[in-house]
Parts: C-alpha cells; structure tokens; sequence
C-alpha cells in the first residue's frame, strides 16, 4: 500500500510541475504560482491527514467520509496526469488537435471516475464457472457453490438496501453451499452491523462457511495494544457467526451426500500440512483468501481439487468484453481473476464486492461466482 500510494505522489507532483513549468511560470503572476502550489501541498496533506483518519478512526462513517474526500482529490490528480500526459506531445507536434485531445482524455478520466464511484461499485455482476473433476463423487454431479468474497462494508456504507437486494439474487441462485473468502470488512469490526439482517438471510441447502481475509484480521487498523486487536478478532468471529456462517480457522467441515463425502477446508495460516492431517475425505474444496498461496502447497499430488480466493479485486478498474478481460492487477497478481487450472487443479479468483480506500469501480464491477461441480 504504502509503495503504491508513493508512485501516486510522485505522479502527482510530475504533473503538477509539468503544468506549472507549461503554462503557469510564464503566464500568470507570481502570487497565482504561489497559491498554485500551496493548493497542490494542502491537497497532498489532505490525503495523508484522511489515510490516517480512514485507518485509525473508530467511526464507521469518518472511516467512509475519509475514503470519499480522498476518491475526490486523486480523481483531480488524474484528470491533471491524463491532461499531461497528452499534452506533453504538443512540444513535439505544433498543432492545436493535441491540446483538444488532452481536455479529451481529462474529461474521460473525469467520467471514468464518476460513473465508477456512482454506479459501477453498485453493478452486480452473476458470474458462472463449471469446474470438473474426475474424483468428484457422483452424488456431488451439479452441486452448486456459491462464492462470495471481500464485502468490504466500509465501502458500502449506508447502502443496505442495495445489499439486500444482491443477496435476493444470491438467494435466487439456489447454492446447495456458499463460501465467503475473507474480508467482510476492511478497518472496524462495526461495518458490519447495519448489514447484520442481510447476511443472515443468505441461504444454503447444506450451509453457509467462511475464513478471514487479511482486513478481518485487523492489520491495517493502528492498534494501542495487542490485547486489543485480539478482542476485536474475537468480536469478528461472533458477528460472522451471528449471521449463520461457520467460521473455519484452519479447520475443515465434511458434508456428506447420498453416502459421498467432500470436505471444505477454510486456511488462516499458508500451511496446509497440519490441516491436512484431520482430514479423511480425499476430495477438499480449499477457502485461501490470497490467490497468490497457490503457488506454494498445491502440487500435483494434492487433494484440494478446487481453490477458492478473493483478495485481488482486480484492482477495481479494467477492461471487459464478454470473456476477455484485462487490468493493471496482471502485473502484480499472478492469479488476480477468474479460473486457472495447473496440474488437474483449479483456483477460482473472486474479484469481490466492495472497495478498498478508493470507492471506485470501472469495468471491474462486483460479483457473486456460482460454481457448478461436474465429474
């Protein structure tokens, strides 16, 4: 986090020196430069001084109030960058067409960020998946599981009746189970309490099974002590419970069907060896909420025949036209969305729900997976 937001600053103040050195130093009066930068430095402390409201407040809606000031000033820093960034081609090229391109391109990441912020973070997307197996047991042929991954609830603060009602489609979906992989919340256990109703109403044939992702665990809240963040893990573990969902520390649960049996195992820790132990049942679904844990335990000999993670995103903003897809989150995730298969194994990467810091999504809208088992 910190290393992304220090090439944003850097991109920032670029762009602001690009302009000052394009049109203010020559043009315009010495006291118009001045409040010029004075502006730019109070914006740059703005963001700094809301980081650490959205990260140590124990108020929900500051915590929301934070993130949307800070969407407000990085959208004017990147309206400036696009500007720039095309404008810089004026140097080279006389012609007028370039500076009309430029205002072009600000507008566009103007509306960009806009219909991210108001209507593309609320764009439910269903999203489906077949995954077979040949060790599948038959009694599973069509078995339905429905995943759900990084709520985020900050993010979607004051907007209950919008969950309600994706959780109806979920609900229409008609899971024989359904997974979340980790993190409800992003800073303060309290997210959750005004979407208490909703989760419980979430509904399953044979139940409703969860982990925590790295945000449930508390690591990006400043606590005093660390008597304190165990008490707010503790607190997280009884909320999600509350709403009828079995919280698995790495921990496993058999579900048994017409004699079959396939066991879902829910990963705290990247270790698998000592969960592995416990387990009788040779075909296992796997809850690991960072996707990147693949590349570690699961080989060609493992039982997990399925993976189920969240954590990427896919960075919120992309590109996508029916199965084609693309996102910056390729260049830091190697499995930052959708189904990949190695070895006869297969991880499925959950972009999520909500947002984090940045209430924005473009193109890379949330989703629901329903994933279907076939033999």
């Amino acid at each position: 986090m910190l290393a992304r937001l220090i090439i944003l600053l850097l991109l920032a103040f670029f762009t602001e020196f690009y302009i000052f050195f394009r049109y203010l130093r020559k043009k315009c009066q010495w006291r118009t430069q001045v409040l010029y930068f004075v502006f730019t430095l109070l914006c740059v402390v703005m963001i700094g001084l809301m980081l650490k409201q959205y990260y140590t407040s124990e108020s929900v809606a500051a915590v929301y109030q934070s993130s949307m000031l800070i969407c407000a000033i990085l959208t004017m820093f990147a309206c400036k960058f696009a500007f720039s960034i095309v404008d810089v081609w004026s140097l080279l090229i006389k012609k007028k067409i370039i500076k009309v391109f430029a205002a072009g391109f600000a507008a566009f990441c103007l509306f960009v960020s806009a219909y991210g912020v108001f209507f593309g973070r609320f764009n439910m997307t269903p999203k489906y998946i077949t995954v077979e197996n040949e060790t599948l047991p038959k009694s599973f042929e069509g078995y339905k599981v429905l995943q759900i991954s990084d709520w985020h609830f900050v993010s979607l603060y004051g907007d209950e009746k919008k969950v309600s009602e994706w959780v109806d489609m979920m609900n229409a979906e008609n899971p024989d189970i359904i997974c979340f992989t980790g993190d409800i919340i992003t800073v303060l256990s309290d997210e959750m309490l005004p979407f208490m109703d909703a989760l419980k109403r979430l509904n399953a044939k044979d139940g409703k099974y969860a982990i925590f992702g790295n945000h449930d665990f508390g690591h990006y809240h400043n606590w005093a002590f660390r008597e304190t963040n165990l008490k707010h893990i503790a607190k997280m573990d009884s909320l999600i419970k509350e709403t009828g969902f079995e919280v698995l520390h790495n921990e496993h649960r058999t579900i048994c069907k017409s004699g079959d049996s396939i066991a879902v195992v829910g990963m705290d820790e990247w270790d698998l060896s000592k969960i592995g132990k416990k387990i009788s049942v040779d075909t296992r679904i796997l809850l690991a909420h960072d996707p990147d844990f693949w590349n570690l335990d699961i080989d060609d000999s493992s039982d997990y025949f399925l993976t189920l993670s969240g954590h990427t995103h896919a960075m919120q903003i992309g590109l996508e036209f029916g199965d084609w897809e693309t996102s910056f989150a390729a260049l830091r995730f190697p499995y930052w969305h959708g189904l990949y298969k190695r070895n006869g194994k297969q991880l499925i990467a959950n972009r999520g729900i909500g947002c984090t810091v940045i209430p924005i999504r473009f193109g890379m809208s949330p989703e629901y997976i329903v994933v279907t088992l076939k033999k």
